[in-house]
């Protein structure tokens, strides 16, 4: 049933999971207009800096035409998942974040303004509010028809938040013959004071006044073919264009538009703003936090791990992998805290798999294990070498339902495995089978058992695509489990003490013909081969359960049917619901079970006279409850 979710085994809320990767047009809104914000230039005298045309450079030599030049910032920014402390100033109207003091070598093509567009790693991490062909220009005497231009920084507030202030004045834009075509204008980058750990501020694009070079005659101002927005760090169409401002993201993240006006924001009282959709991000990879229960002002802030990784962890995976929809995939986002294994990175490559030439850009895992995300990265020509992906599978749940049941110590876990125990009679089960020959048939619908290959004492997890809707999933002991399904997908995670007598879990599915066709299959958190499965199933038989004498003074006589072979529980439980003692639980056989009770409860105390009910729960008969009357 499409859109539909079943659970069983936990009774919890679900965290909606959030699709996104690591694009810029995750991290900010589309790009909207803000009027009432008069272009005013940055006063001079303390608290400003000033670059001119002899700063900018892009080897040890000035460079007024592509160079750059390096600025601290006043306070950390965070930009498309990182967080920086410097910026490099272009000439050519962008600024590109940087990991530290210095530019790096190899930029190319700074002049062409659609390159914000394109998936070049180099510039990366841009912020343009007007990315053209420019040029810094000396003034006189040196240059007599051309104005002198300048870029200055500064702190500002504005409506009592502060921002840090890049502004381009009395620039050369477009087109460098033409000492008339003069732009000014401005980016503000806001400081996140919001949210705890995280420095995704706000940014704006001001645009002032043009033209008015009183070293010339001429008119002419070239304010087109100029691009405007931001840029990221992955060559997967990453860029939001600060040109669309229907508040569609869709269009944002693919529109190549380049301006035709001045100012493209449409007027010099009015501004283009790219909202930061700022999200809390949290250190320690894979310490099972899926649903970020210990950030700042959350129930488990300041918590230990015991408190904060909960069900609802494992529920917030097996729920992504059930619905297809993966947790955030960037560096300390749900997929990173939830990746307990530490074997979910990927990045995105352009080398092929022995390293020896290029080839399309694909994606690669990271498979080993290790206890930080970058110290075992292989070297190869990925574009996108600096920006590792994460992502969670249904073993991670039950990694953290195995920490939950107190059998492993710590999260992340990093051990290759959990040593099993017990029943060393079975091989260990390595994948798991839809046992047909016992389905049942129930109208339309088809209830089959699923069972293991052979002994499962640790964590267990089984994730598997149906073809057909799936009605439900239930399963036989849910004491340390949990099972999902959404659509065709089964999802099952927890810490279990198995063997192969006894079903993991039924689920129900219409009754798809004669085979059941099986596909992307994960057992343990590893990929298995689709399984094509053919039905055998039989109707089910009337269920009953008859007691003599009934009433009974001392002892009465149970006679269950048992409807097919499975594990089953026969208790019996008082007029207020409460369990009174358990008299069966255990794998049985087709056919009546016999069974007695002689009127006292778990501990082998008489019970007092009144009202009991006999109940039956297991494989293929959810329950069946018979009402016995004990006198005294």
């Amino acid at each position: 049933m499409k859109g539909k979710m079943f659970l069983a085994g936990v009774v919890t809320a679900v965290v909606a999971a959030v699709s996104s990767v690591a694009q810029v047009y995750v991290e900010f809104m589309p790009p909207m207009k803000r009027g009432n914000r008069p272009y005013t230039m940055l006063p001079s005298g303390t608290g400003t800096t000033v670059y001119t045309a002899s700063d900018f450079v892009t080897t040890p030599n000035p460079d007024p035409d592509d160079g750059f030049v390096v600025a601290q910032l006043p306070f950390s920014f965070e930009f498309n998942g990182a967080v920086y402390n410097y910026i490099a100033i272009n000439v050519n109207g962008f600024i590109m974040f940087l990991d530290g003091p210095n530019v790096p070598l190899g930029l190319v093509g700074m002049h062409i303004a659609t390159r914000l567009f394109d998936g070049q790693q180099f510039p990366r991490n841009v912020v343009a509010p007007f990315w053209g062909d420019h040029y810094m220009r000396v003034g006189p005497p040196s240059q007599p028809q051309y104005m002198p231009s300048q870029v200055l920084t500064r702190v500002v507030s504005i409506g009592g938040r502060d921002a840090f202030c890049v502004e381009w004045r009395n620039l050369n834009i477009n087109n460098k013959t033409i000492p008339s075509s003069v732009g000014n204008f401005q980016v503000l980058l806001y400081r996140q004071t919001q949210i705890i750990g995280n420095f995704q501020g706000d940014i704006e694009f001001a645009y002032g006044p043009i033209g008015g070079n009183p070293n010339t005659s001429q008119q002419t101002v070239v304010t087109r073919d100029a691009s405007v927005g931001l840029k990221g760090s992955s060559p997967q169409g990453d860029w939001i264009n600060g040109l669309e401002f229907g508040g569609n993201v869709d269009i944002a993240r693919t529109s190549t538009r380049l301006t035709n006006l001045w100012p493209p924001s449409g007027a010099t009282d009015t501004t283009i703003v790219l909202q930061a959709i700022p999200r809390i991000r949290l250190d320690v990879w894979g310490d099972g936090d899926a649903d970020f229960s210990q950030a700042p002002g959350a129930r488990h802030a300041g918590r230990p791990q015991n408190i904060f990784v909960t069900a609802n962890d494992a529920l917030t995976i097996l729920r992504a992998v059930a619905t297809g929809i993966p947790l955030d995939s960037l560096y300390r986002r749900p997929a990173f805290k939830g990746d307990v294994d530490h074997n979910g990175r990927y990045y995105y490559s352009t080398r092929n798999w022995n390293n020896t030439a290029d080839t399309t850009r694909y994606r690669r895992e990271i498979r080993t294990r290790s206890l930080y995300y970058t110290d075992d990265l292989p070297s190869d020509n990925s574009l996108d070498i600096r920006s590792i992906y994460f992502y969670v599978n249904a073993y991670d749940a039950a990694l953290i339902m195995h920490y939950l049941g107190g059998r492993i110590p710590e999260l992340p876990w990093l051990i290759d495995s959990v040593v099993p125990a017990g029943k060393l009679a079975y091989e260990q089960a390595k994948t798991f089978e839809l046992r047909t020959i016992e389905a049942v048939k129930i109208g339309n619908l088809l209830r089959v058992p699923i069972y293991l290959d052979g002994v499962r004492n640790g964590p267990l997890s089984i994730a598997f695509d149906a073809g057909v809707p799936i009605q439900s999933v239930e399963l036989v002991r849910n004491d340390n489990a949990i099972a999902m399904a959404y659509g065709s997908r089964v999802t099952i995670a927890g810490s279990v003490e198995l063997g192969p007598e006894q079903p993991v879990a039924w689920v129900t599915l219409p009754t798809p013909g004669d085979v059941i066709r099986i596909s992307d299959i994960e057992f343990n958190g590893d990929k298995q081969s689709d399984k094509v499965v053919r039905i055998a199933a039989y109707e089910p038989a009337e269920v009953t359960i008859s007691a003599t004498p009934n009433p009974f003074i001392t002892t009465t006589m149970l006679a269950i049917t048992i409807p097919e072979h499975g594990a089953y529980t026969v208790s019996i439980y008082d007029a207020q619901g409460k369990r009174v003692v358990t008299l069966a639980d255990g794998v049985y056989g087709k056919g009546t079970l016999p069974l007695t009770w002689n009127g006292t409860d778990s501990n082998g105390s008489l019970v007092p006279a009144g009202v009991y009910f006999c109940r039956l729960e297991g494989s293929g008969v959810g329950h069946v409850v018979a009402k016995v009357l004990l006198e005294r």
